[in-house]
């Protein structure tokens, strides 16, 4: 009797991501112009865009939809509680245990040429990201972990791509992205 194998083949060093699919709408006062795209690149510890454009996507009549790739992102450090610089971390940082991580940042540019590619002569538009007012984040991480601060920041991160938002007030209130409409504000 035949009975069928599957190989399953994985790039060495490039583990699958868990998959993350953003939607949403674009405000702003910036003329992002005729053929804009939201492009999403890797940040170092320390806030820098590293690296290329990790992944883009037309804008549509003020509206967007962007998968992630379904690899890790190239660009990565070891999360740990000196390297994080989200809000409501502050205090007492663990990290437990420490993983490879990346951090997203989010641009949006005129596509002039229609390449669905960022060229050097279209310039970046500073993009935050926010679901019902309260500032969006989209992390990788290699391993599944977890971040507590004080005021009451306690995350739980997966392997893979992770999107929360931050409530701050008197305590940091965690939570995680459902699906919901993201706001893109346009500097």
């Amino acid at each position: 009797m035949f009975r069928p194998t599957f190989l399953i083949l994985l790039v060495a060093g490039a583990p699958l991501a868990q998959a993350l699919t953003l939607q949403g709408t674009v405000a702003g006062e910036a003329d992002i112009g005729a053929h804009a795209r939201l492009g999403l690149w890797s940040l170092s510890a320390s806030g820098n865009v590293v690296g290329g454009e990790l992944v883009s996507t037309p804008i549509a009549s003020g509206k967007f939809s962007l998968q992630l790739p379904s690899t890790a992102p190239v660009q990565q450090y070891t999360l740990r509680p000196d390297s994080i610089g989200w809000p409501g971390v502050v205090g007492d940082v663990q990290v437990t245990p420490s993983v490879q991580a990346s951090d997203l940042a989010f641009f949006i540019y005129n596509d002039s040429n229609d390449n669905a590619v960022r060229d050097s002569n279209e310039p970046l538009h500073d993009t935050l990201p926010d679901v019902q007012r309260q500032p969006l984040f989209v992390v990788w991480a290699s391993a599944p972990s977890k971040v507590v601060a004080s005021k009451g920041f306690n995350l739980s991160l997966n392997s893979g791509w992770n999107a929360f938002s931050v409530e701050l007030g008197k305590t940091a209130t965690v939570n995680s992205y459902n699906g919901e409409a993201v706001s893109l504000r346009v500097q």
